[in-house]
């Protein structure tokens, strides 16, 4: 991993998760900081290495990967810690994130590093829309993925996708990408088409000036579990039974964290159909069962 330009002030180390930089005078922003404090140690000696002075972080959503490298960065140097006002008590008390995943005391098999990073301290709150001062980086809402995702925009017109899209290549990798609000993901992906930037760098994948076609891959991907979903509620089944449908069909090896990450995933893509009348609930002997009406 190493820091290369894009273009003008702007920095991205490519790896596991693409951590931006934006640096003005020695003086850097990063945008996330990797997976725990490994990645915190290694982007803090790169920055070192290049002679910059990290003195914010701004974190594009609460999920481990992208803020595990905080507590480490932020005990070296004192920087901030900028983040929505949805993403910010995750990354101050991250055991929150596998208690939501399992709505309540989450078993210790998801209390791991990669559902659960070390806390942190958020200084600043990012609100969509509004530009980072001192800086002059641009806060683009991003919801779908996360509840308060955001992205960051450059004076170098790049912008920093976060993971409101990823690769075909992961798409196709891992079959099921998390989402927390199918909606709010549908209207980014259109939101993103329309964007004007000369360069994005998504979280997971490859830096592109066309963003279309990365966008196209994923709302065919949610699009078709969609479709899925409504063909398994065909019959009437359990929230688990439709999990445990589609990821047979996915291929995927069960276990707890792929279990309530997936489950989120279905549920996040039931909700509106259930509101909209597509799929219809119902109770027996105290079993929440669905079944599709189409």
């Amino acid at each position: 991993m190493e820091f290369n330009n894009i273009r003008g002030n702007t920095w991205v180390a490519c790896g596991p998760v693409n951590i931006g930089a934006y640096v003005k005078e020695g003086k850097a922003v990063l945008i996330d900081s990797g997976n725990d404090s490994s990645s915190g140690r290694k982007i803090l000696r790169l920055a070192e290495e290049k002679g910059w002075k990290i003195e914010l972080i701004i974190n594009t959503h609460f999920h481990a990967d992208h803020v595990g490298g905080n507590a480490f960065i932020q005990k070296r140097t004192g920087c901030a810690i900028a983040a929505s006002e949805k993403e910010a008590p995750f990354i101050n008390m991250p055991e929150m994130e596998p208690e939501i995943l399992w709505s309540g005391r989450a078993p210790k098999a998801i209390c791991n590093k990669f559902l659960q990073a070390e806390p942190s301290k958020v200084t600043l709150t990012a609100e969509p829309d509004s530009i980072i001062e001192g800086w002059g980086l641009r806060v683009v809402p991003l919801y779908g993925h996360a509840h308060g995702q955001i992205g960051v925009l450059t004076h170098d017109s790049v912008l920093f996708t976060a993971d409101s899209v990823i690769s075909e290549r992961i798409l196709n990798k891992y079959g099921i990408p998390f989402t927390a609000d199918y909606i709010k993901a549908m209207e980014t992906f259109d939101m993103l088409e329309g964007f004007k930037a000369d360069y994005f760098v998504p979280s997971h994948g490859d830096i592109c000036k066309d963003i279309a076609p990365v966008t196209a891959s994923n709302r065919r991907c949610l699009t078709a579990l969609r479709d899925e979903i409504l063909e398994i509620c065909s019959e009437t089944y359990t929230i688990d039974q439709t999990v445990g449908k589609l990821a047979l069909r996915h291929g995927i090896d069960m276990n707890l964290p792929q279990y309530v990450l997936i489950k989120s995933t279905v549920a996040a893509i039931i909700s509106p159909l259930i509101d909209s009348g597509k799929i219809f609930c119902s109770f027996k002997e105290g079993t929440l069962a669905l079944k599709s009406m189409s």
